[in-house]
């Protein structure tokens, strides 16, 4: 009995050593986390995507963007209501004229915000703008065959600190940005989303579409934080476009206008 006295403390001891050290090596095994994007952002009012020229002083001869004759000729054509090809009466916005979505990533092109909400699964992008919403799904492949809409299909993937997106499946309805840039249905936006600091958000982007470029080309939209929680509630509808015109256009409305206008 003596010598097992003895021993049961020095056993004791032995497996909560053993005990201690697995617990050890556990906590010391790094945690894979996801960078936090979440938050409410805002941009700048831009009218080009064009890094040598965002506000769009000459649009269809920027150095940086490698246009088909086919897509020079859309933007050429293109009659936004801002810049040197301006014109509100005869505007080929589908934004505008039609009161279509944004598509993507015009959406984004606002003063407006939008906000970032994380899951396991997926990421989400929610514009106050229209209540329009995208989501990127995370770690998975594209549809085999996605169905064509505005904001496209987009997967995602985490590569230390930046979230790559890759995005197909867009219609050929929506301009790029505000001033016009073209697309069509091959359309192909590779994404790389980035947190610079706690207060900045930054979007690089890659378009390539064949039929409108010659090359893929490169731009990029900044956001910066806003702390007061507040997403508000900004709709664009047809009876909004017509009364516009009715007001400063003296236009007729081919349609009833919606009441309290």
């Amino acid at each position: 009995m003596r010598n097992r006295s003895c021993w049961s403390p020095l056993w004791l001891l032995g497996i909560l050593g053993s005990i201690s050290g697995c617990s050890a090596k556990t906590a010391g095994k790094p945690v894979s986390q996801a960078p936090d994007l979440s938050g409410i952002w805002q941009g700048v009012a831009i009218q080009s995507l064009s890094p040598s020229d965002p506000m769009a002083k000459k649009p269809g001869a920027e150095g940086d963007i490698p246009y088909t004759p086919w897509g020079l000729a859309q933007m050429k054509a293109a009659r936004p209501v801002y810049g040197p090809n301006a014109s509100l009466e005869k505007t080929t916005d589908p934004a505008l004229k039609y009161a279509d979505p944004d598509g993507y990533p015009r959406a984004s092109i606002h003063p407006m915000r939008f906000k970032i909400v994380q899951t396991p699964d997926s990421v989400y992008q929610f514009w106050e703008y229209n209540k329009s919403w995208r989501e990127i799904s995370l770690n998975r492949p594209h549809s085999e065959v996605p169905d064509l809409t505005w904001f496209g299909e987009s997967v995602g993937k985490w590569e230390g600190d930046t979230l790559v997106v890759d995005s197909v499946g867009f219609n050929a309805s929506t301009w790029l940005d505000p001033i016009g840039h073209p697309h069509t249905e091959d359309l192909h936006i590779t994404e790389r989303i980035r947190r610079t600091d706690p207060e900045t958000l930054v979007f690089n982007f890659t378009f390539d579409d064949p039929k409108a470029y010659t090359k893929p080309w490169d731009g990029h939209l900044t956001f910066k934080l806003k702390t007061d929680g507040v997403m508000t509630e900004t709709i664009y509808t047809i009876s909004d476009e017509l009364s516009f015109r009715q007001r400063f256009l003296n236009e007729k409305p081919p349609i009833p206008i919606r009441p309290g206008l």
